[in-house]
């Protein structure tokens, strides 16, 4: 069982995770099997179990999986209670068992030149990519995803050289993508312009950056294998530097700020280039470098946190505990042999939300029926006398099993609950239709379980999203704040570096991807959400236009193209966005809009940024993104009071 907590991520969350599984079933493997005799006892004990199970999914993913496999290491030893002596006997079986699968996982790593932190890295590049060609609400949150994934793996990693290499080549891929917003925003905007001409010139050079940034995507990997980038015949340092050429020469057929983009994009390669070719000494960043102790005490503070009632994490620890607690109880009292599959099953269906809970019930069913029929009608057609061909069913199911764990919970649970079948057979010597019986009744039965108990308290997720949506709104208004301040104040003691804004940019990043995923959630529950989906999905649409607004900003940042403070109309718009942001966030969190009293109308203002000549210089850019951004916190204010109005008609 501890295999499955060594599947995703890097070798060192890998490695830990699968330590702390063994470690943590060991202790329930042993207290389980001397608490098995007692029923009461071990009732508790296994409720317990299941509410920090529940808890540690608010601190990690990683950590809620520990103790959904420790939780269930409890459940299966309780059917069989054994002395003393006995259960340390078994306890020790289990840890030898986790011992070898991370022996077993170490090895294959230090054999493997592929990494997860390189695959993390090129996917940024490969989204990004994909980006470029086609500018889209979804491709523009796949790469914020994949920005966050990459930053979350690099933090989490044993490397230290090639780690390093591997955040210059994220931290570039974050500075292109400024550019590559800005030139996405000049297409649009130069097409709603009538400027034909200098719209296909940024498509064109969207293009170009497109296939540079799927051809370093391509060779990430050979930085974190060691690989030496000073080597003349490394293809990717020779690719970046013909990369940088290619778009040195597309630059000077260009003009303006297109011509200016597509330089600085031009320049990023060339700086990586000399990075990666230097012999220095390369420093991780402060966030790579946290302490243990550090990390243990950010655990302990999120579960903390949890401790309310207001959390859904709490809530759906209790919901997971009483469900637990039934289907022990129901497991002691049926006459069945192996009854302890219905709390398994309950314990391992039953999420935090509805999608998950319902989605993966379903498809467990239908795993175990599918599972049942495939390792059943073998055992019972081909005559095992020496035990070999059990011995290959259950390395091939075993396979399986690992392999689609991260790809179908259904076909997982097929081949999970094929390799149960058939090592029961083989071990208890029973027959193999009884296993299949008792199989598919305690599943159906679980799964039954699990759904009663969730509608019976549900956690439904449209309760949940304005909070959601408000913290999206409220990371946004603090990266604007502080762009709005570099611009405020360009003759700064340290210059603009792409890393400066990069806590208030990952923010909007993490908070925007978790809107996204809530109300994905949210439209799949069967209970009328208060808020109008179409309003949600419109503020979350709005946000990622004030996002792309704000890195095309701060790309003049980056060039150094701004060399005094912009002038006094534009503050005032900008002091209106933030205000206007600030009621946003407040209006959200209340579960309704007011009228923007206080709000002031500076349409003196917006009428002189309007009539700038259309030169297009520094100020006139920027005077457009600020009315842009003045516009579209004004809209998302009508759909917000729009979306009150109607509900109160209702």
């Amino acid at each position: 069982m501890s295999g499955f907590a060594g599947t995703t991520g890097t070798a060192r969350r890998r490695t830990r995770t699968m330590l702390l599984a063994t470690l943590w079933m060991t202790v329930t493997t042993l207290v389980g099997a001397i608490a098995g005799a007692h029923i009461w006892l071990i009732v508790l004990l296994t409720m317990v179990s299941g509410w920090i199970a529940g808890m540690m999914i608010g601190v990690s993913a990683a950590a809620g999986q520990v103790g959904l496999l420790s939780t269930n290491a409890l459940i299966l030893i309780s059917t069989s209670p054994q002395s003393p002596s006995g259960a340390l006997y078994r306890a020790a079986l289990v840890l030898a068992g986790g011992l070898l699968q991370t022996s077993i996982m170490m090895a294959v790593d230090l054999c493997t030149t592929r990494s997860a932190e390189a695959d993390a890295v090129a996917q940024v590049y490969h989204r990004l990519a994909t980006y470029a060609r086609d500018r889209t609400r979804d491709t523009d949150l796949a790469v914020a995803t994949a920005l966050v994934d990459a930053d979350a793996t690099l933090r989490d990693s044993y490397m230290r050289m090639p780690r390093a290499k591997l955040y210059r080549l994220l931290n570039t891929a974050e500075q292109i993508r400024f550019y590559v917003v800005a030139l996405a925003e000049m297409a649009k905007g130069r097409t709603y312009a009538g400027h034909r001409e200098e719209s296909a010139d940024a498509r064109r050079a969207l293009r170009q950056v497109a296939s540079i940034l799927e051809k370093v995507g391509d060779d990430v990997w050979m930085f974190a294998a060691g690989r030496d980038p000073r080597d003349p015949q490394s293809p990717t340092i020779n690719l970046l530097v013909h990369a940088a050429s290619e778009l040195e020469d597309l630059a000077e057929s260009m003009r303006g700020d297109i011509c200016a983009h597509v330089h600085a994009t031009a320049v990023a390669l060339r700086q990586l280039h000399r990075d990666l070719s230097e012999r220095t000494i390369w420093h991780l960043p402060a966030e790579a470098r946290e302490s243990i102790g550090r990390r243990l005490k950010k655990a302990a503070m999120s579960f903390a946190n949890h401790l309310t009632f207001h959390s859904a994490t709490f809530r759906h620890a209790l919901r997971a505990s009483g469900a637990i607690g039934l289907g022990m109880l129901a497991a002691r009292t049926l006459p069945w042999q192996h009854a302890y599959w219905l709390p398994l099953t309950a314990n391992i269906i039953l999420r935090p939300d509805f999608t998950a809970t319902f989605g993966r019930g379903i498809a467990r069913v239908i795993g175990t029926v599918a599972g049942i029929l495939l390792a059943t009608i073998p055992m019972v057609g081909v005559h095992d006398r020496t035990g070999i061909f059990g011995s290959a069913l259950i390395v091939v199911f075993g396979a399986a099993m690992y392999m689609l764990v991260n790809f179908n919970y259904a076909l997982f649970s097929c081949a999970l609950t094929a390799e149960m079948v058939v090592l029961l057979s083989f071990f208890e010597r029973a027959p193999a239709y009884v296993t299949m019986e008792d199989r598919l009744l305690d599943t159906v039965l679980g799964s039954c379980l699990a759904f009663l108990v969730y509608l019976v308290w549900p956690t439904w997720q449209h309760r949940e999203i304005h909070s959601v949506i408000a913290d999206a709104v409220a990371a946004q208004r603090e990266y604007f704040h502080a762009v709005f301040s570099a611009l405020c104040d360009p003759l700064q003691v340290i210059q603009p570096t792409p890393r400066k804004f990069q806590s208030q940019r990952s923010a909007v990043r993490v908070s925007r991807t978790n809107a996204a995923v809530a109300i994905r959630q949210m439209l799949n529950e069967p209970v009328g959400p208060a808020w109008n989906p179409h309003t949600l999905l419109g503020v979350l649409l709005a946000i990622h236009r004030l996002s792309d607004t704000l890195l095309s900003i701060e790309a003049y940042v980056l060039e150094r193209r701004i060399e005094e403070p912009i002038r006094e109309e534009l503050v005032q718009i900008g002091q209106d966005i933030e205000l206007g942001l600030d009621l946003i966030e407040a209006a959200i969190r209340r579960g309704g809009a007011r009228d923007m009293e206080g709000r002031r109308m500076r349409e003196r203002a917006i009428a002189v940024a309007f009539a700038i000549d259309a030169d297009l210089e520094q100020q006139d850019i920027l005077a457009r993104a600020f009315v842009r951004m003045d516009t579209t916190t004004r809209t998302i204010v009508r759909m917000l009071q729009t979306d009150t109005a109607a509900s109160n008609t209702l």
